[in-house]
């Protein structure tokens, strides 16, 4: 069993948490550019050199709200043994483009802007890019798919994952490019109905669905 954190190890920990809550909260509000890391030290009630105790500049506490483990999320869906499988991509979309949302656009602007040129980020203890770490969710739930029987060995696993990824992250430019007036969550039952169920119907078993 875990050591139990001790009462330096919790302070810490509450003042990272408070510095990202408030970074999430003053980027919201007046934008990534617009936020000082001043405005974040007063904002949370702590120091500015508080703040470069955790975090080396402002992108970094951005990369830190976008830290959402989607990959959980594929285990979710994997684990519902009561649904087939365009269910389960269909929860695992809805949710993947709800948490984005959450985080606020502001936020995510600036999340995008990060990965452009992307860098190795801690997710799930493994060094990995974002995207590859999202594809390679998207992945396992196909995979899943051809474990359970409902898709044919012979589908090209690598090529429907890269697609379904890339459609995921294009709704989640299109919110941040309309300033919400496209919200992907929204779109879930018609990105798997018009998009996502027409290119893996070759691949389903006739027993299946």
């Amino acid at each position: 069993m875990a050591d139990k954190m001790t009462n330096r190890q919790l302070a810490a920990q509450q003042t990272r948490k408070k510095i990202i809550n408030a970074a999430k909260a003053l980027i919201a509000e007046k934008g990534f550019e617009n936020t000082s890391i001043d405005d974040i030290a007063k904002k949370a009630g702590v120091s500015t050199g508080s703040f470069y105790t955790y975090f080396k500049k402002k992108e970094d506490v951005v990369e830190e709200l976008n830290k959402t483990d989607f990959y959980r999320l594929a285990e979710i869906a994997n684990a519902m043994e009561d649904k087939d499988l365009t269910e389960r991509l269909r929860f695992y979309c809805r949710n993947f483009l709800g948490n984005i949302e959450n985080t606020g656009i502001e936020i995510c602007r600036q999340w995008i802007k990060n990965n452009l040129s992307p860098n190795d980020m801690l997710l799930g203890g493994e060094e990995i890019t974002k995207y590859r770490y999202d594809y390679r969710a998207v992945k396992a739930v196909l995979s899943e798919g051809v474990r359970r029987g409902e898709l044919e060995n012979n589908l090209p696993l690598d090529e429907l994952a890269l697609f379904i990824n890339a459609q995921l992250y294009g709704l989640m430019v299109a919110w941040c490019m309309t300033d919400g007036e496209v919200k992907g969550s929204d779109k879930t039952d018609a990105l798997c109905d018009t998009v996502i169920r027409p290119a893996i119907s070759p691949y389903i078993k006739k027993t299946n669905f």
